[in-house]
Formats: C-alpha cells, sequence, structure tokens
C-alpha cells in the first residue's frame, strides 16, 4: 500500500478548503444580494466577458426595460417586468441578481481605490 505524501495530503486539503470557501461565498451572494423590491429596479451581472449588446438582450428578453449599464458593460440594470425576473435571469446564465443601490456602492469603493490623488 502506497501512502500519499504528507505535502501532496497538505496542498489537496488547502485547495478542496479554497473551493469550499468560494462556493460558499458565491452561494451566499446569489441569495443574499436578490433585491427585495424588484419593482424599482434591478442590476444583473454577467460574466464580465458577456458583450453589451448580449447583456442587454438577456436581461431585457421578456420585455424588461433598460435603464444603463452598471460600470461594466456586463452589468444591466433593468426594470423588471415581472416579479419572477430575479429567479429567471439566474436561470438564464447570470451570475448575480442585485439592488442597484449594491451595485453603486461597489461601484463608488472600486473607484475611490482606482483614483490617483
Amino acid at each position: 500500500m502506497t501512502a500519499i505524501p504528507a505535502r501532496t495530503g497538505r496542498i489537496a486539503e488547502i485547495a478542496i478548503f479554497a473551493v469550499l470557501s468560494l462556493a460558499a461565498l458565491v452561494a451566499s451572494a446569489r441569495i443574499g444580494l436578490v433585491p427585495a423590491n424588484s419593482e424599482n429596479g434591478v442590476a444583473v451581472i454577467f460574466a464580465p466577458w458577456t458583450s453589451a449588446q448580449t447583456s442587454i438582450e438577456r436581461a431585457t428578453a421578456d420585455g424588461s426595460r433598460f435603464v444603463r449599464f452598471g460600470g461594466l458593460t456586463s452589468i444591466a440594470v433593468v426594470i423588471p417586468a415581472a416579479a419572477d425576473y430575479a429567479g429567471r435571469m439566474l436561470d438564464n446564465g447570470a451570475w448575480l441578481v442585485v439592488d442597484p443601490k449594491v451595485l453603486a456602492a461597489c461601484s463608488a469603493a472600486i473607484s475611490i481605490l482606482g483614483t490617483k490623488q
């Protein structure tokens, strides 16, 4: 019987811990950041490599009204046409659906960190 070297076992444990931590973070964000009142608008976050045209098409496919982009062209802020919009977007490839105020706070923090003085 061959034993796994201690170093390889330790690296595997760290990798598994990192993957599980990332999965928990993503699951928490998908559940916790869904807006309670979507009538005022939602920010739909797609993969960063999603084009502006694709973001708009996906976000407004059901007749929802496009408002603006949210910092990146892969983030579309829309006024949903139906109450179950967030769930449908998550099922159709959106990474997150959040309250636009959350998005604005993140954008402001990023712009503050990115400014040169």
